[in-house]
């Protein structure tokens, strides 16, 4: 009632620009109810710093704190039992892109989980290799460079992807880090190495709206599905370990995740609650899309700093609501 509207206090987060359309949706969904939530898409990196930092009420990222990161980045060093992470999107990265065929949109692109990572790695550069030829046999590709399209901030889908390859295509994403100098620290990261034409652009929103503009034609990005059906754009079609060829549609992504596993470790506070995507990756379902993942709300569960009783009210009650 009245009563309830009055006592929420306007709060405040900030992260993931892959989670970023839902997010969005679901702080229009609460107004109704005098709920008012500031969320700026900095990125999952952005986000997870200023949770830290004490300047926003909660984050949202696609990965966990990273206590021990693989890629020489400073570690996060969250106060035990001061947060607690909930799942609240699921969706595929997917890879958006722009090809014509003699003037023609090309729509139903295939790639092998191989051929994205050596797009990604600079190891295929011609739209027309044989390679990607091989994924699609109904094609007649075109002689044009490829221009693959990265993020510029920390970005939670580019940890995924990386861990992705890494997973799958070990040697791929090795060899690129050696070309870019990463050797020493070859793990999974958030900033991605860019390296020959790569262009790097911020968040989501930078990507699909680089990829989207007519002068892109023959790049390629990776975004949340939402964002190239946000502007009518194709996404490719990646094969996935039951030999079919998958875009990341609900449906997809919904069998998909009944393979992640949540980690119930609780010796471990740098995994422990989150997800264990690696079954997802070799789901043998015809339906599977192998970049399929959840993110997370991270809320705070001690008050401290900015963070009130009033506004865990307010973040409990849209958090339930998400």
């Amino acid at each position: 009632g009245v009563e309830a509207q009055a006592s929420y206090q306007r709060i405040s987060g900030e992260g993931s620009s892959w989670s970023a359309n839902a997010i969005d949706a679901m702080r229009v969904n609460v107004r109704q109810f005098g709920i008012t939530v500031d969320y700026n898409p900095s990125g999952s990196s952005a986000g997870r710093k200023n949770f830290l930092n004490g300047t926003v009420d909660f984050a949202a990222s696609d990965i966990p704190f990273q206590f021990e990161p693989e890629d020489g980045s400073a570690p996060e060093k969250p106060e035990p039992n001061s947060y607690a992470y909930i799942p609240v999107t699921a969706g595929g990265t997917a890879f958006m892109y722009n090809l014509k065929i003699n003037g023609q949109r090309v729509t139903n692109l295939r790639l092998s989980g191989e051929n994205v990572s050596k797009i990604f790695t600079g190891a295929i550069t011609q739209w027309n290799d044989p390679a990607l030829a091989a994924d699609n046999p109904g094609l007649t590709l075109p002689a044009r460079t490829i221009v693959p399209v990265v993020r510029s901030d920390g970005s939670g889908s580019t940890a995924q992807f990386t861990l992705w390859m890494i997973a799958q295509h070990k040697s791929v994403w090795q060899a690129y880090c050696a070309k870019t100098g990463r050797s020493d620290k070859c793990g999974s990261t958030s900033f991605y190495p860019t390296s020959g034409n790569m262009i790097a652009q911020g968040g989501d929103l930078g990507v699909a709206g680089y990829v989207s503009q007519g002068f892109a034609e023959g790049a390629i990005g990776y975004v949340n599905y939402s964002y190239a059906l946000g502007v009518q754009f194709p996404v490719a079609k990646v094969l996935n370990k039951a030999g079919y060829y998958n875009e990341p549609t609900p449906e997809n992504v919904a069998v998909s995740l009944l393979q992640a596993k949540i980690n119930t470790d609780e010796s471990n506070p740098a995994t422990y609650l989150t997800q264990d995507l690696s079954g997802v990756y070799t789901d043998t379902d015809p339906r599977n899309y192998p970049l399929s993942s959840d993110s997370y709300f991270i809320l705070p569960t001690k008050v401290a700093g900015q963070f009130t009783a009033a506004k865990g009210r307010t973040l409990a009650a849209f958090t339930y609501y998400a």
